[in-house]
């Protein structure tokens, strides 16, 4: 039988509470990313995930917009961009989160990530399930790019 190729995912080293992922169907290492917080070796430059708390992704997304906007173009211009918040879109929605922001604007600029951007977002619910869904994630697109380039 076959020996799995285990999947070399790259953590950015300025991300300060990295996700852990299945240790039987991936590799981890810490590196420098130009763009996003999680990667695959060798296809750092096609596949980008962000990863953001629901904090994070408001103050980011409302007050750091400028700043963030910078990312974004970096993220569109990858083939498989995707931005992950550790919430339940219900979370937007009932304002659980400190900042003043509405639920409408933080909604807004998240349409406008999607429209204006290109770039998935998505709110997959608590931090374990965004990490079950990205680890398919990248099992799905590692698949499909034929694995890691040599």
């Amino acid at each position: 039988m076959p020996k799995f190729e285990k999947i070399p995912v790259i953590i950015d080293t300025r991300e300060q509470t990295p996700w852990e992922f299945d240790d039987e169907m991936f590799t981890t290492e810490r590196g420098t990313l130009t763009t996003a917080d999680y990667s695959i070796r060798g296809l750092t430059d096609v596949v980008g995930c962000e990863r953001k708390s629901l904090g994070d992704a408001v103050g980011t997304f409302i007050a750091g917009w400028s700043r963030f906007r910078r990312e974004l173009y970096r993220l569109s211009a990858m083939d498989y961009p995707l931005i992950v918040i550790e919430c339940n879109l219900e979370d937007i929605l009932a304002h659980r989160y400190e900042s003043d922001a509405s639920p409408a604007s933080v909604l807004g600029r998240i349409n406008s990530i999607i429209i204006d951007h290109g770039i998935n977002v998505v709110c997959w619910g608590s931090r374990a399930t965004s990490i079950t869904m990205v680890e398919r994630y990248l099992i799905q697109l590692h698949k499909k790019l034929g694995g890691v380039p040599q």
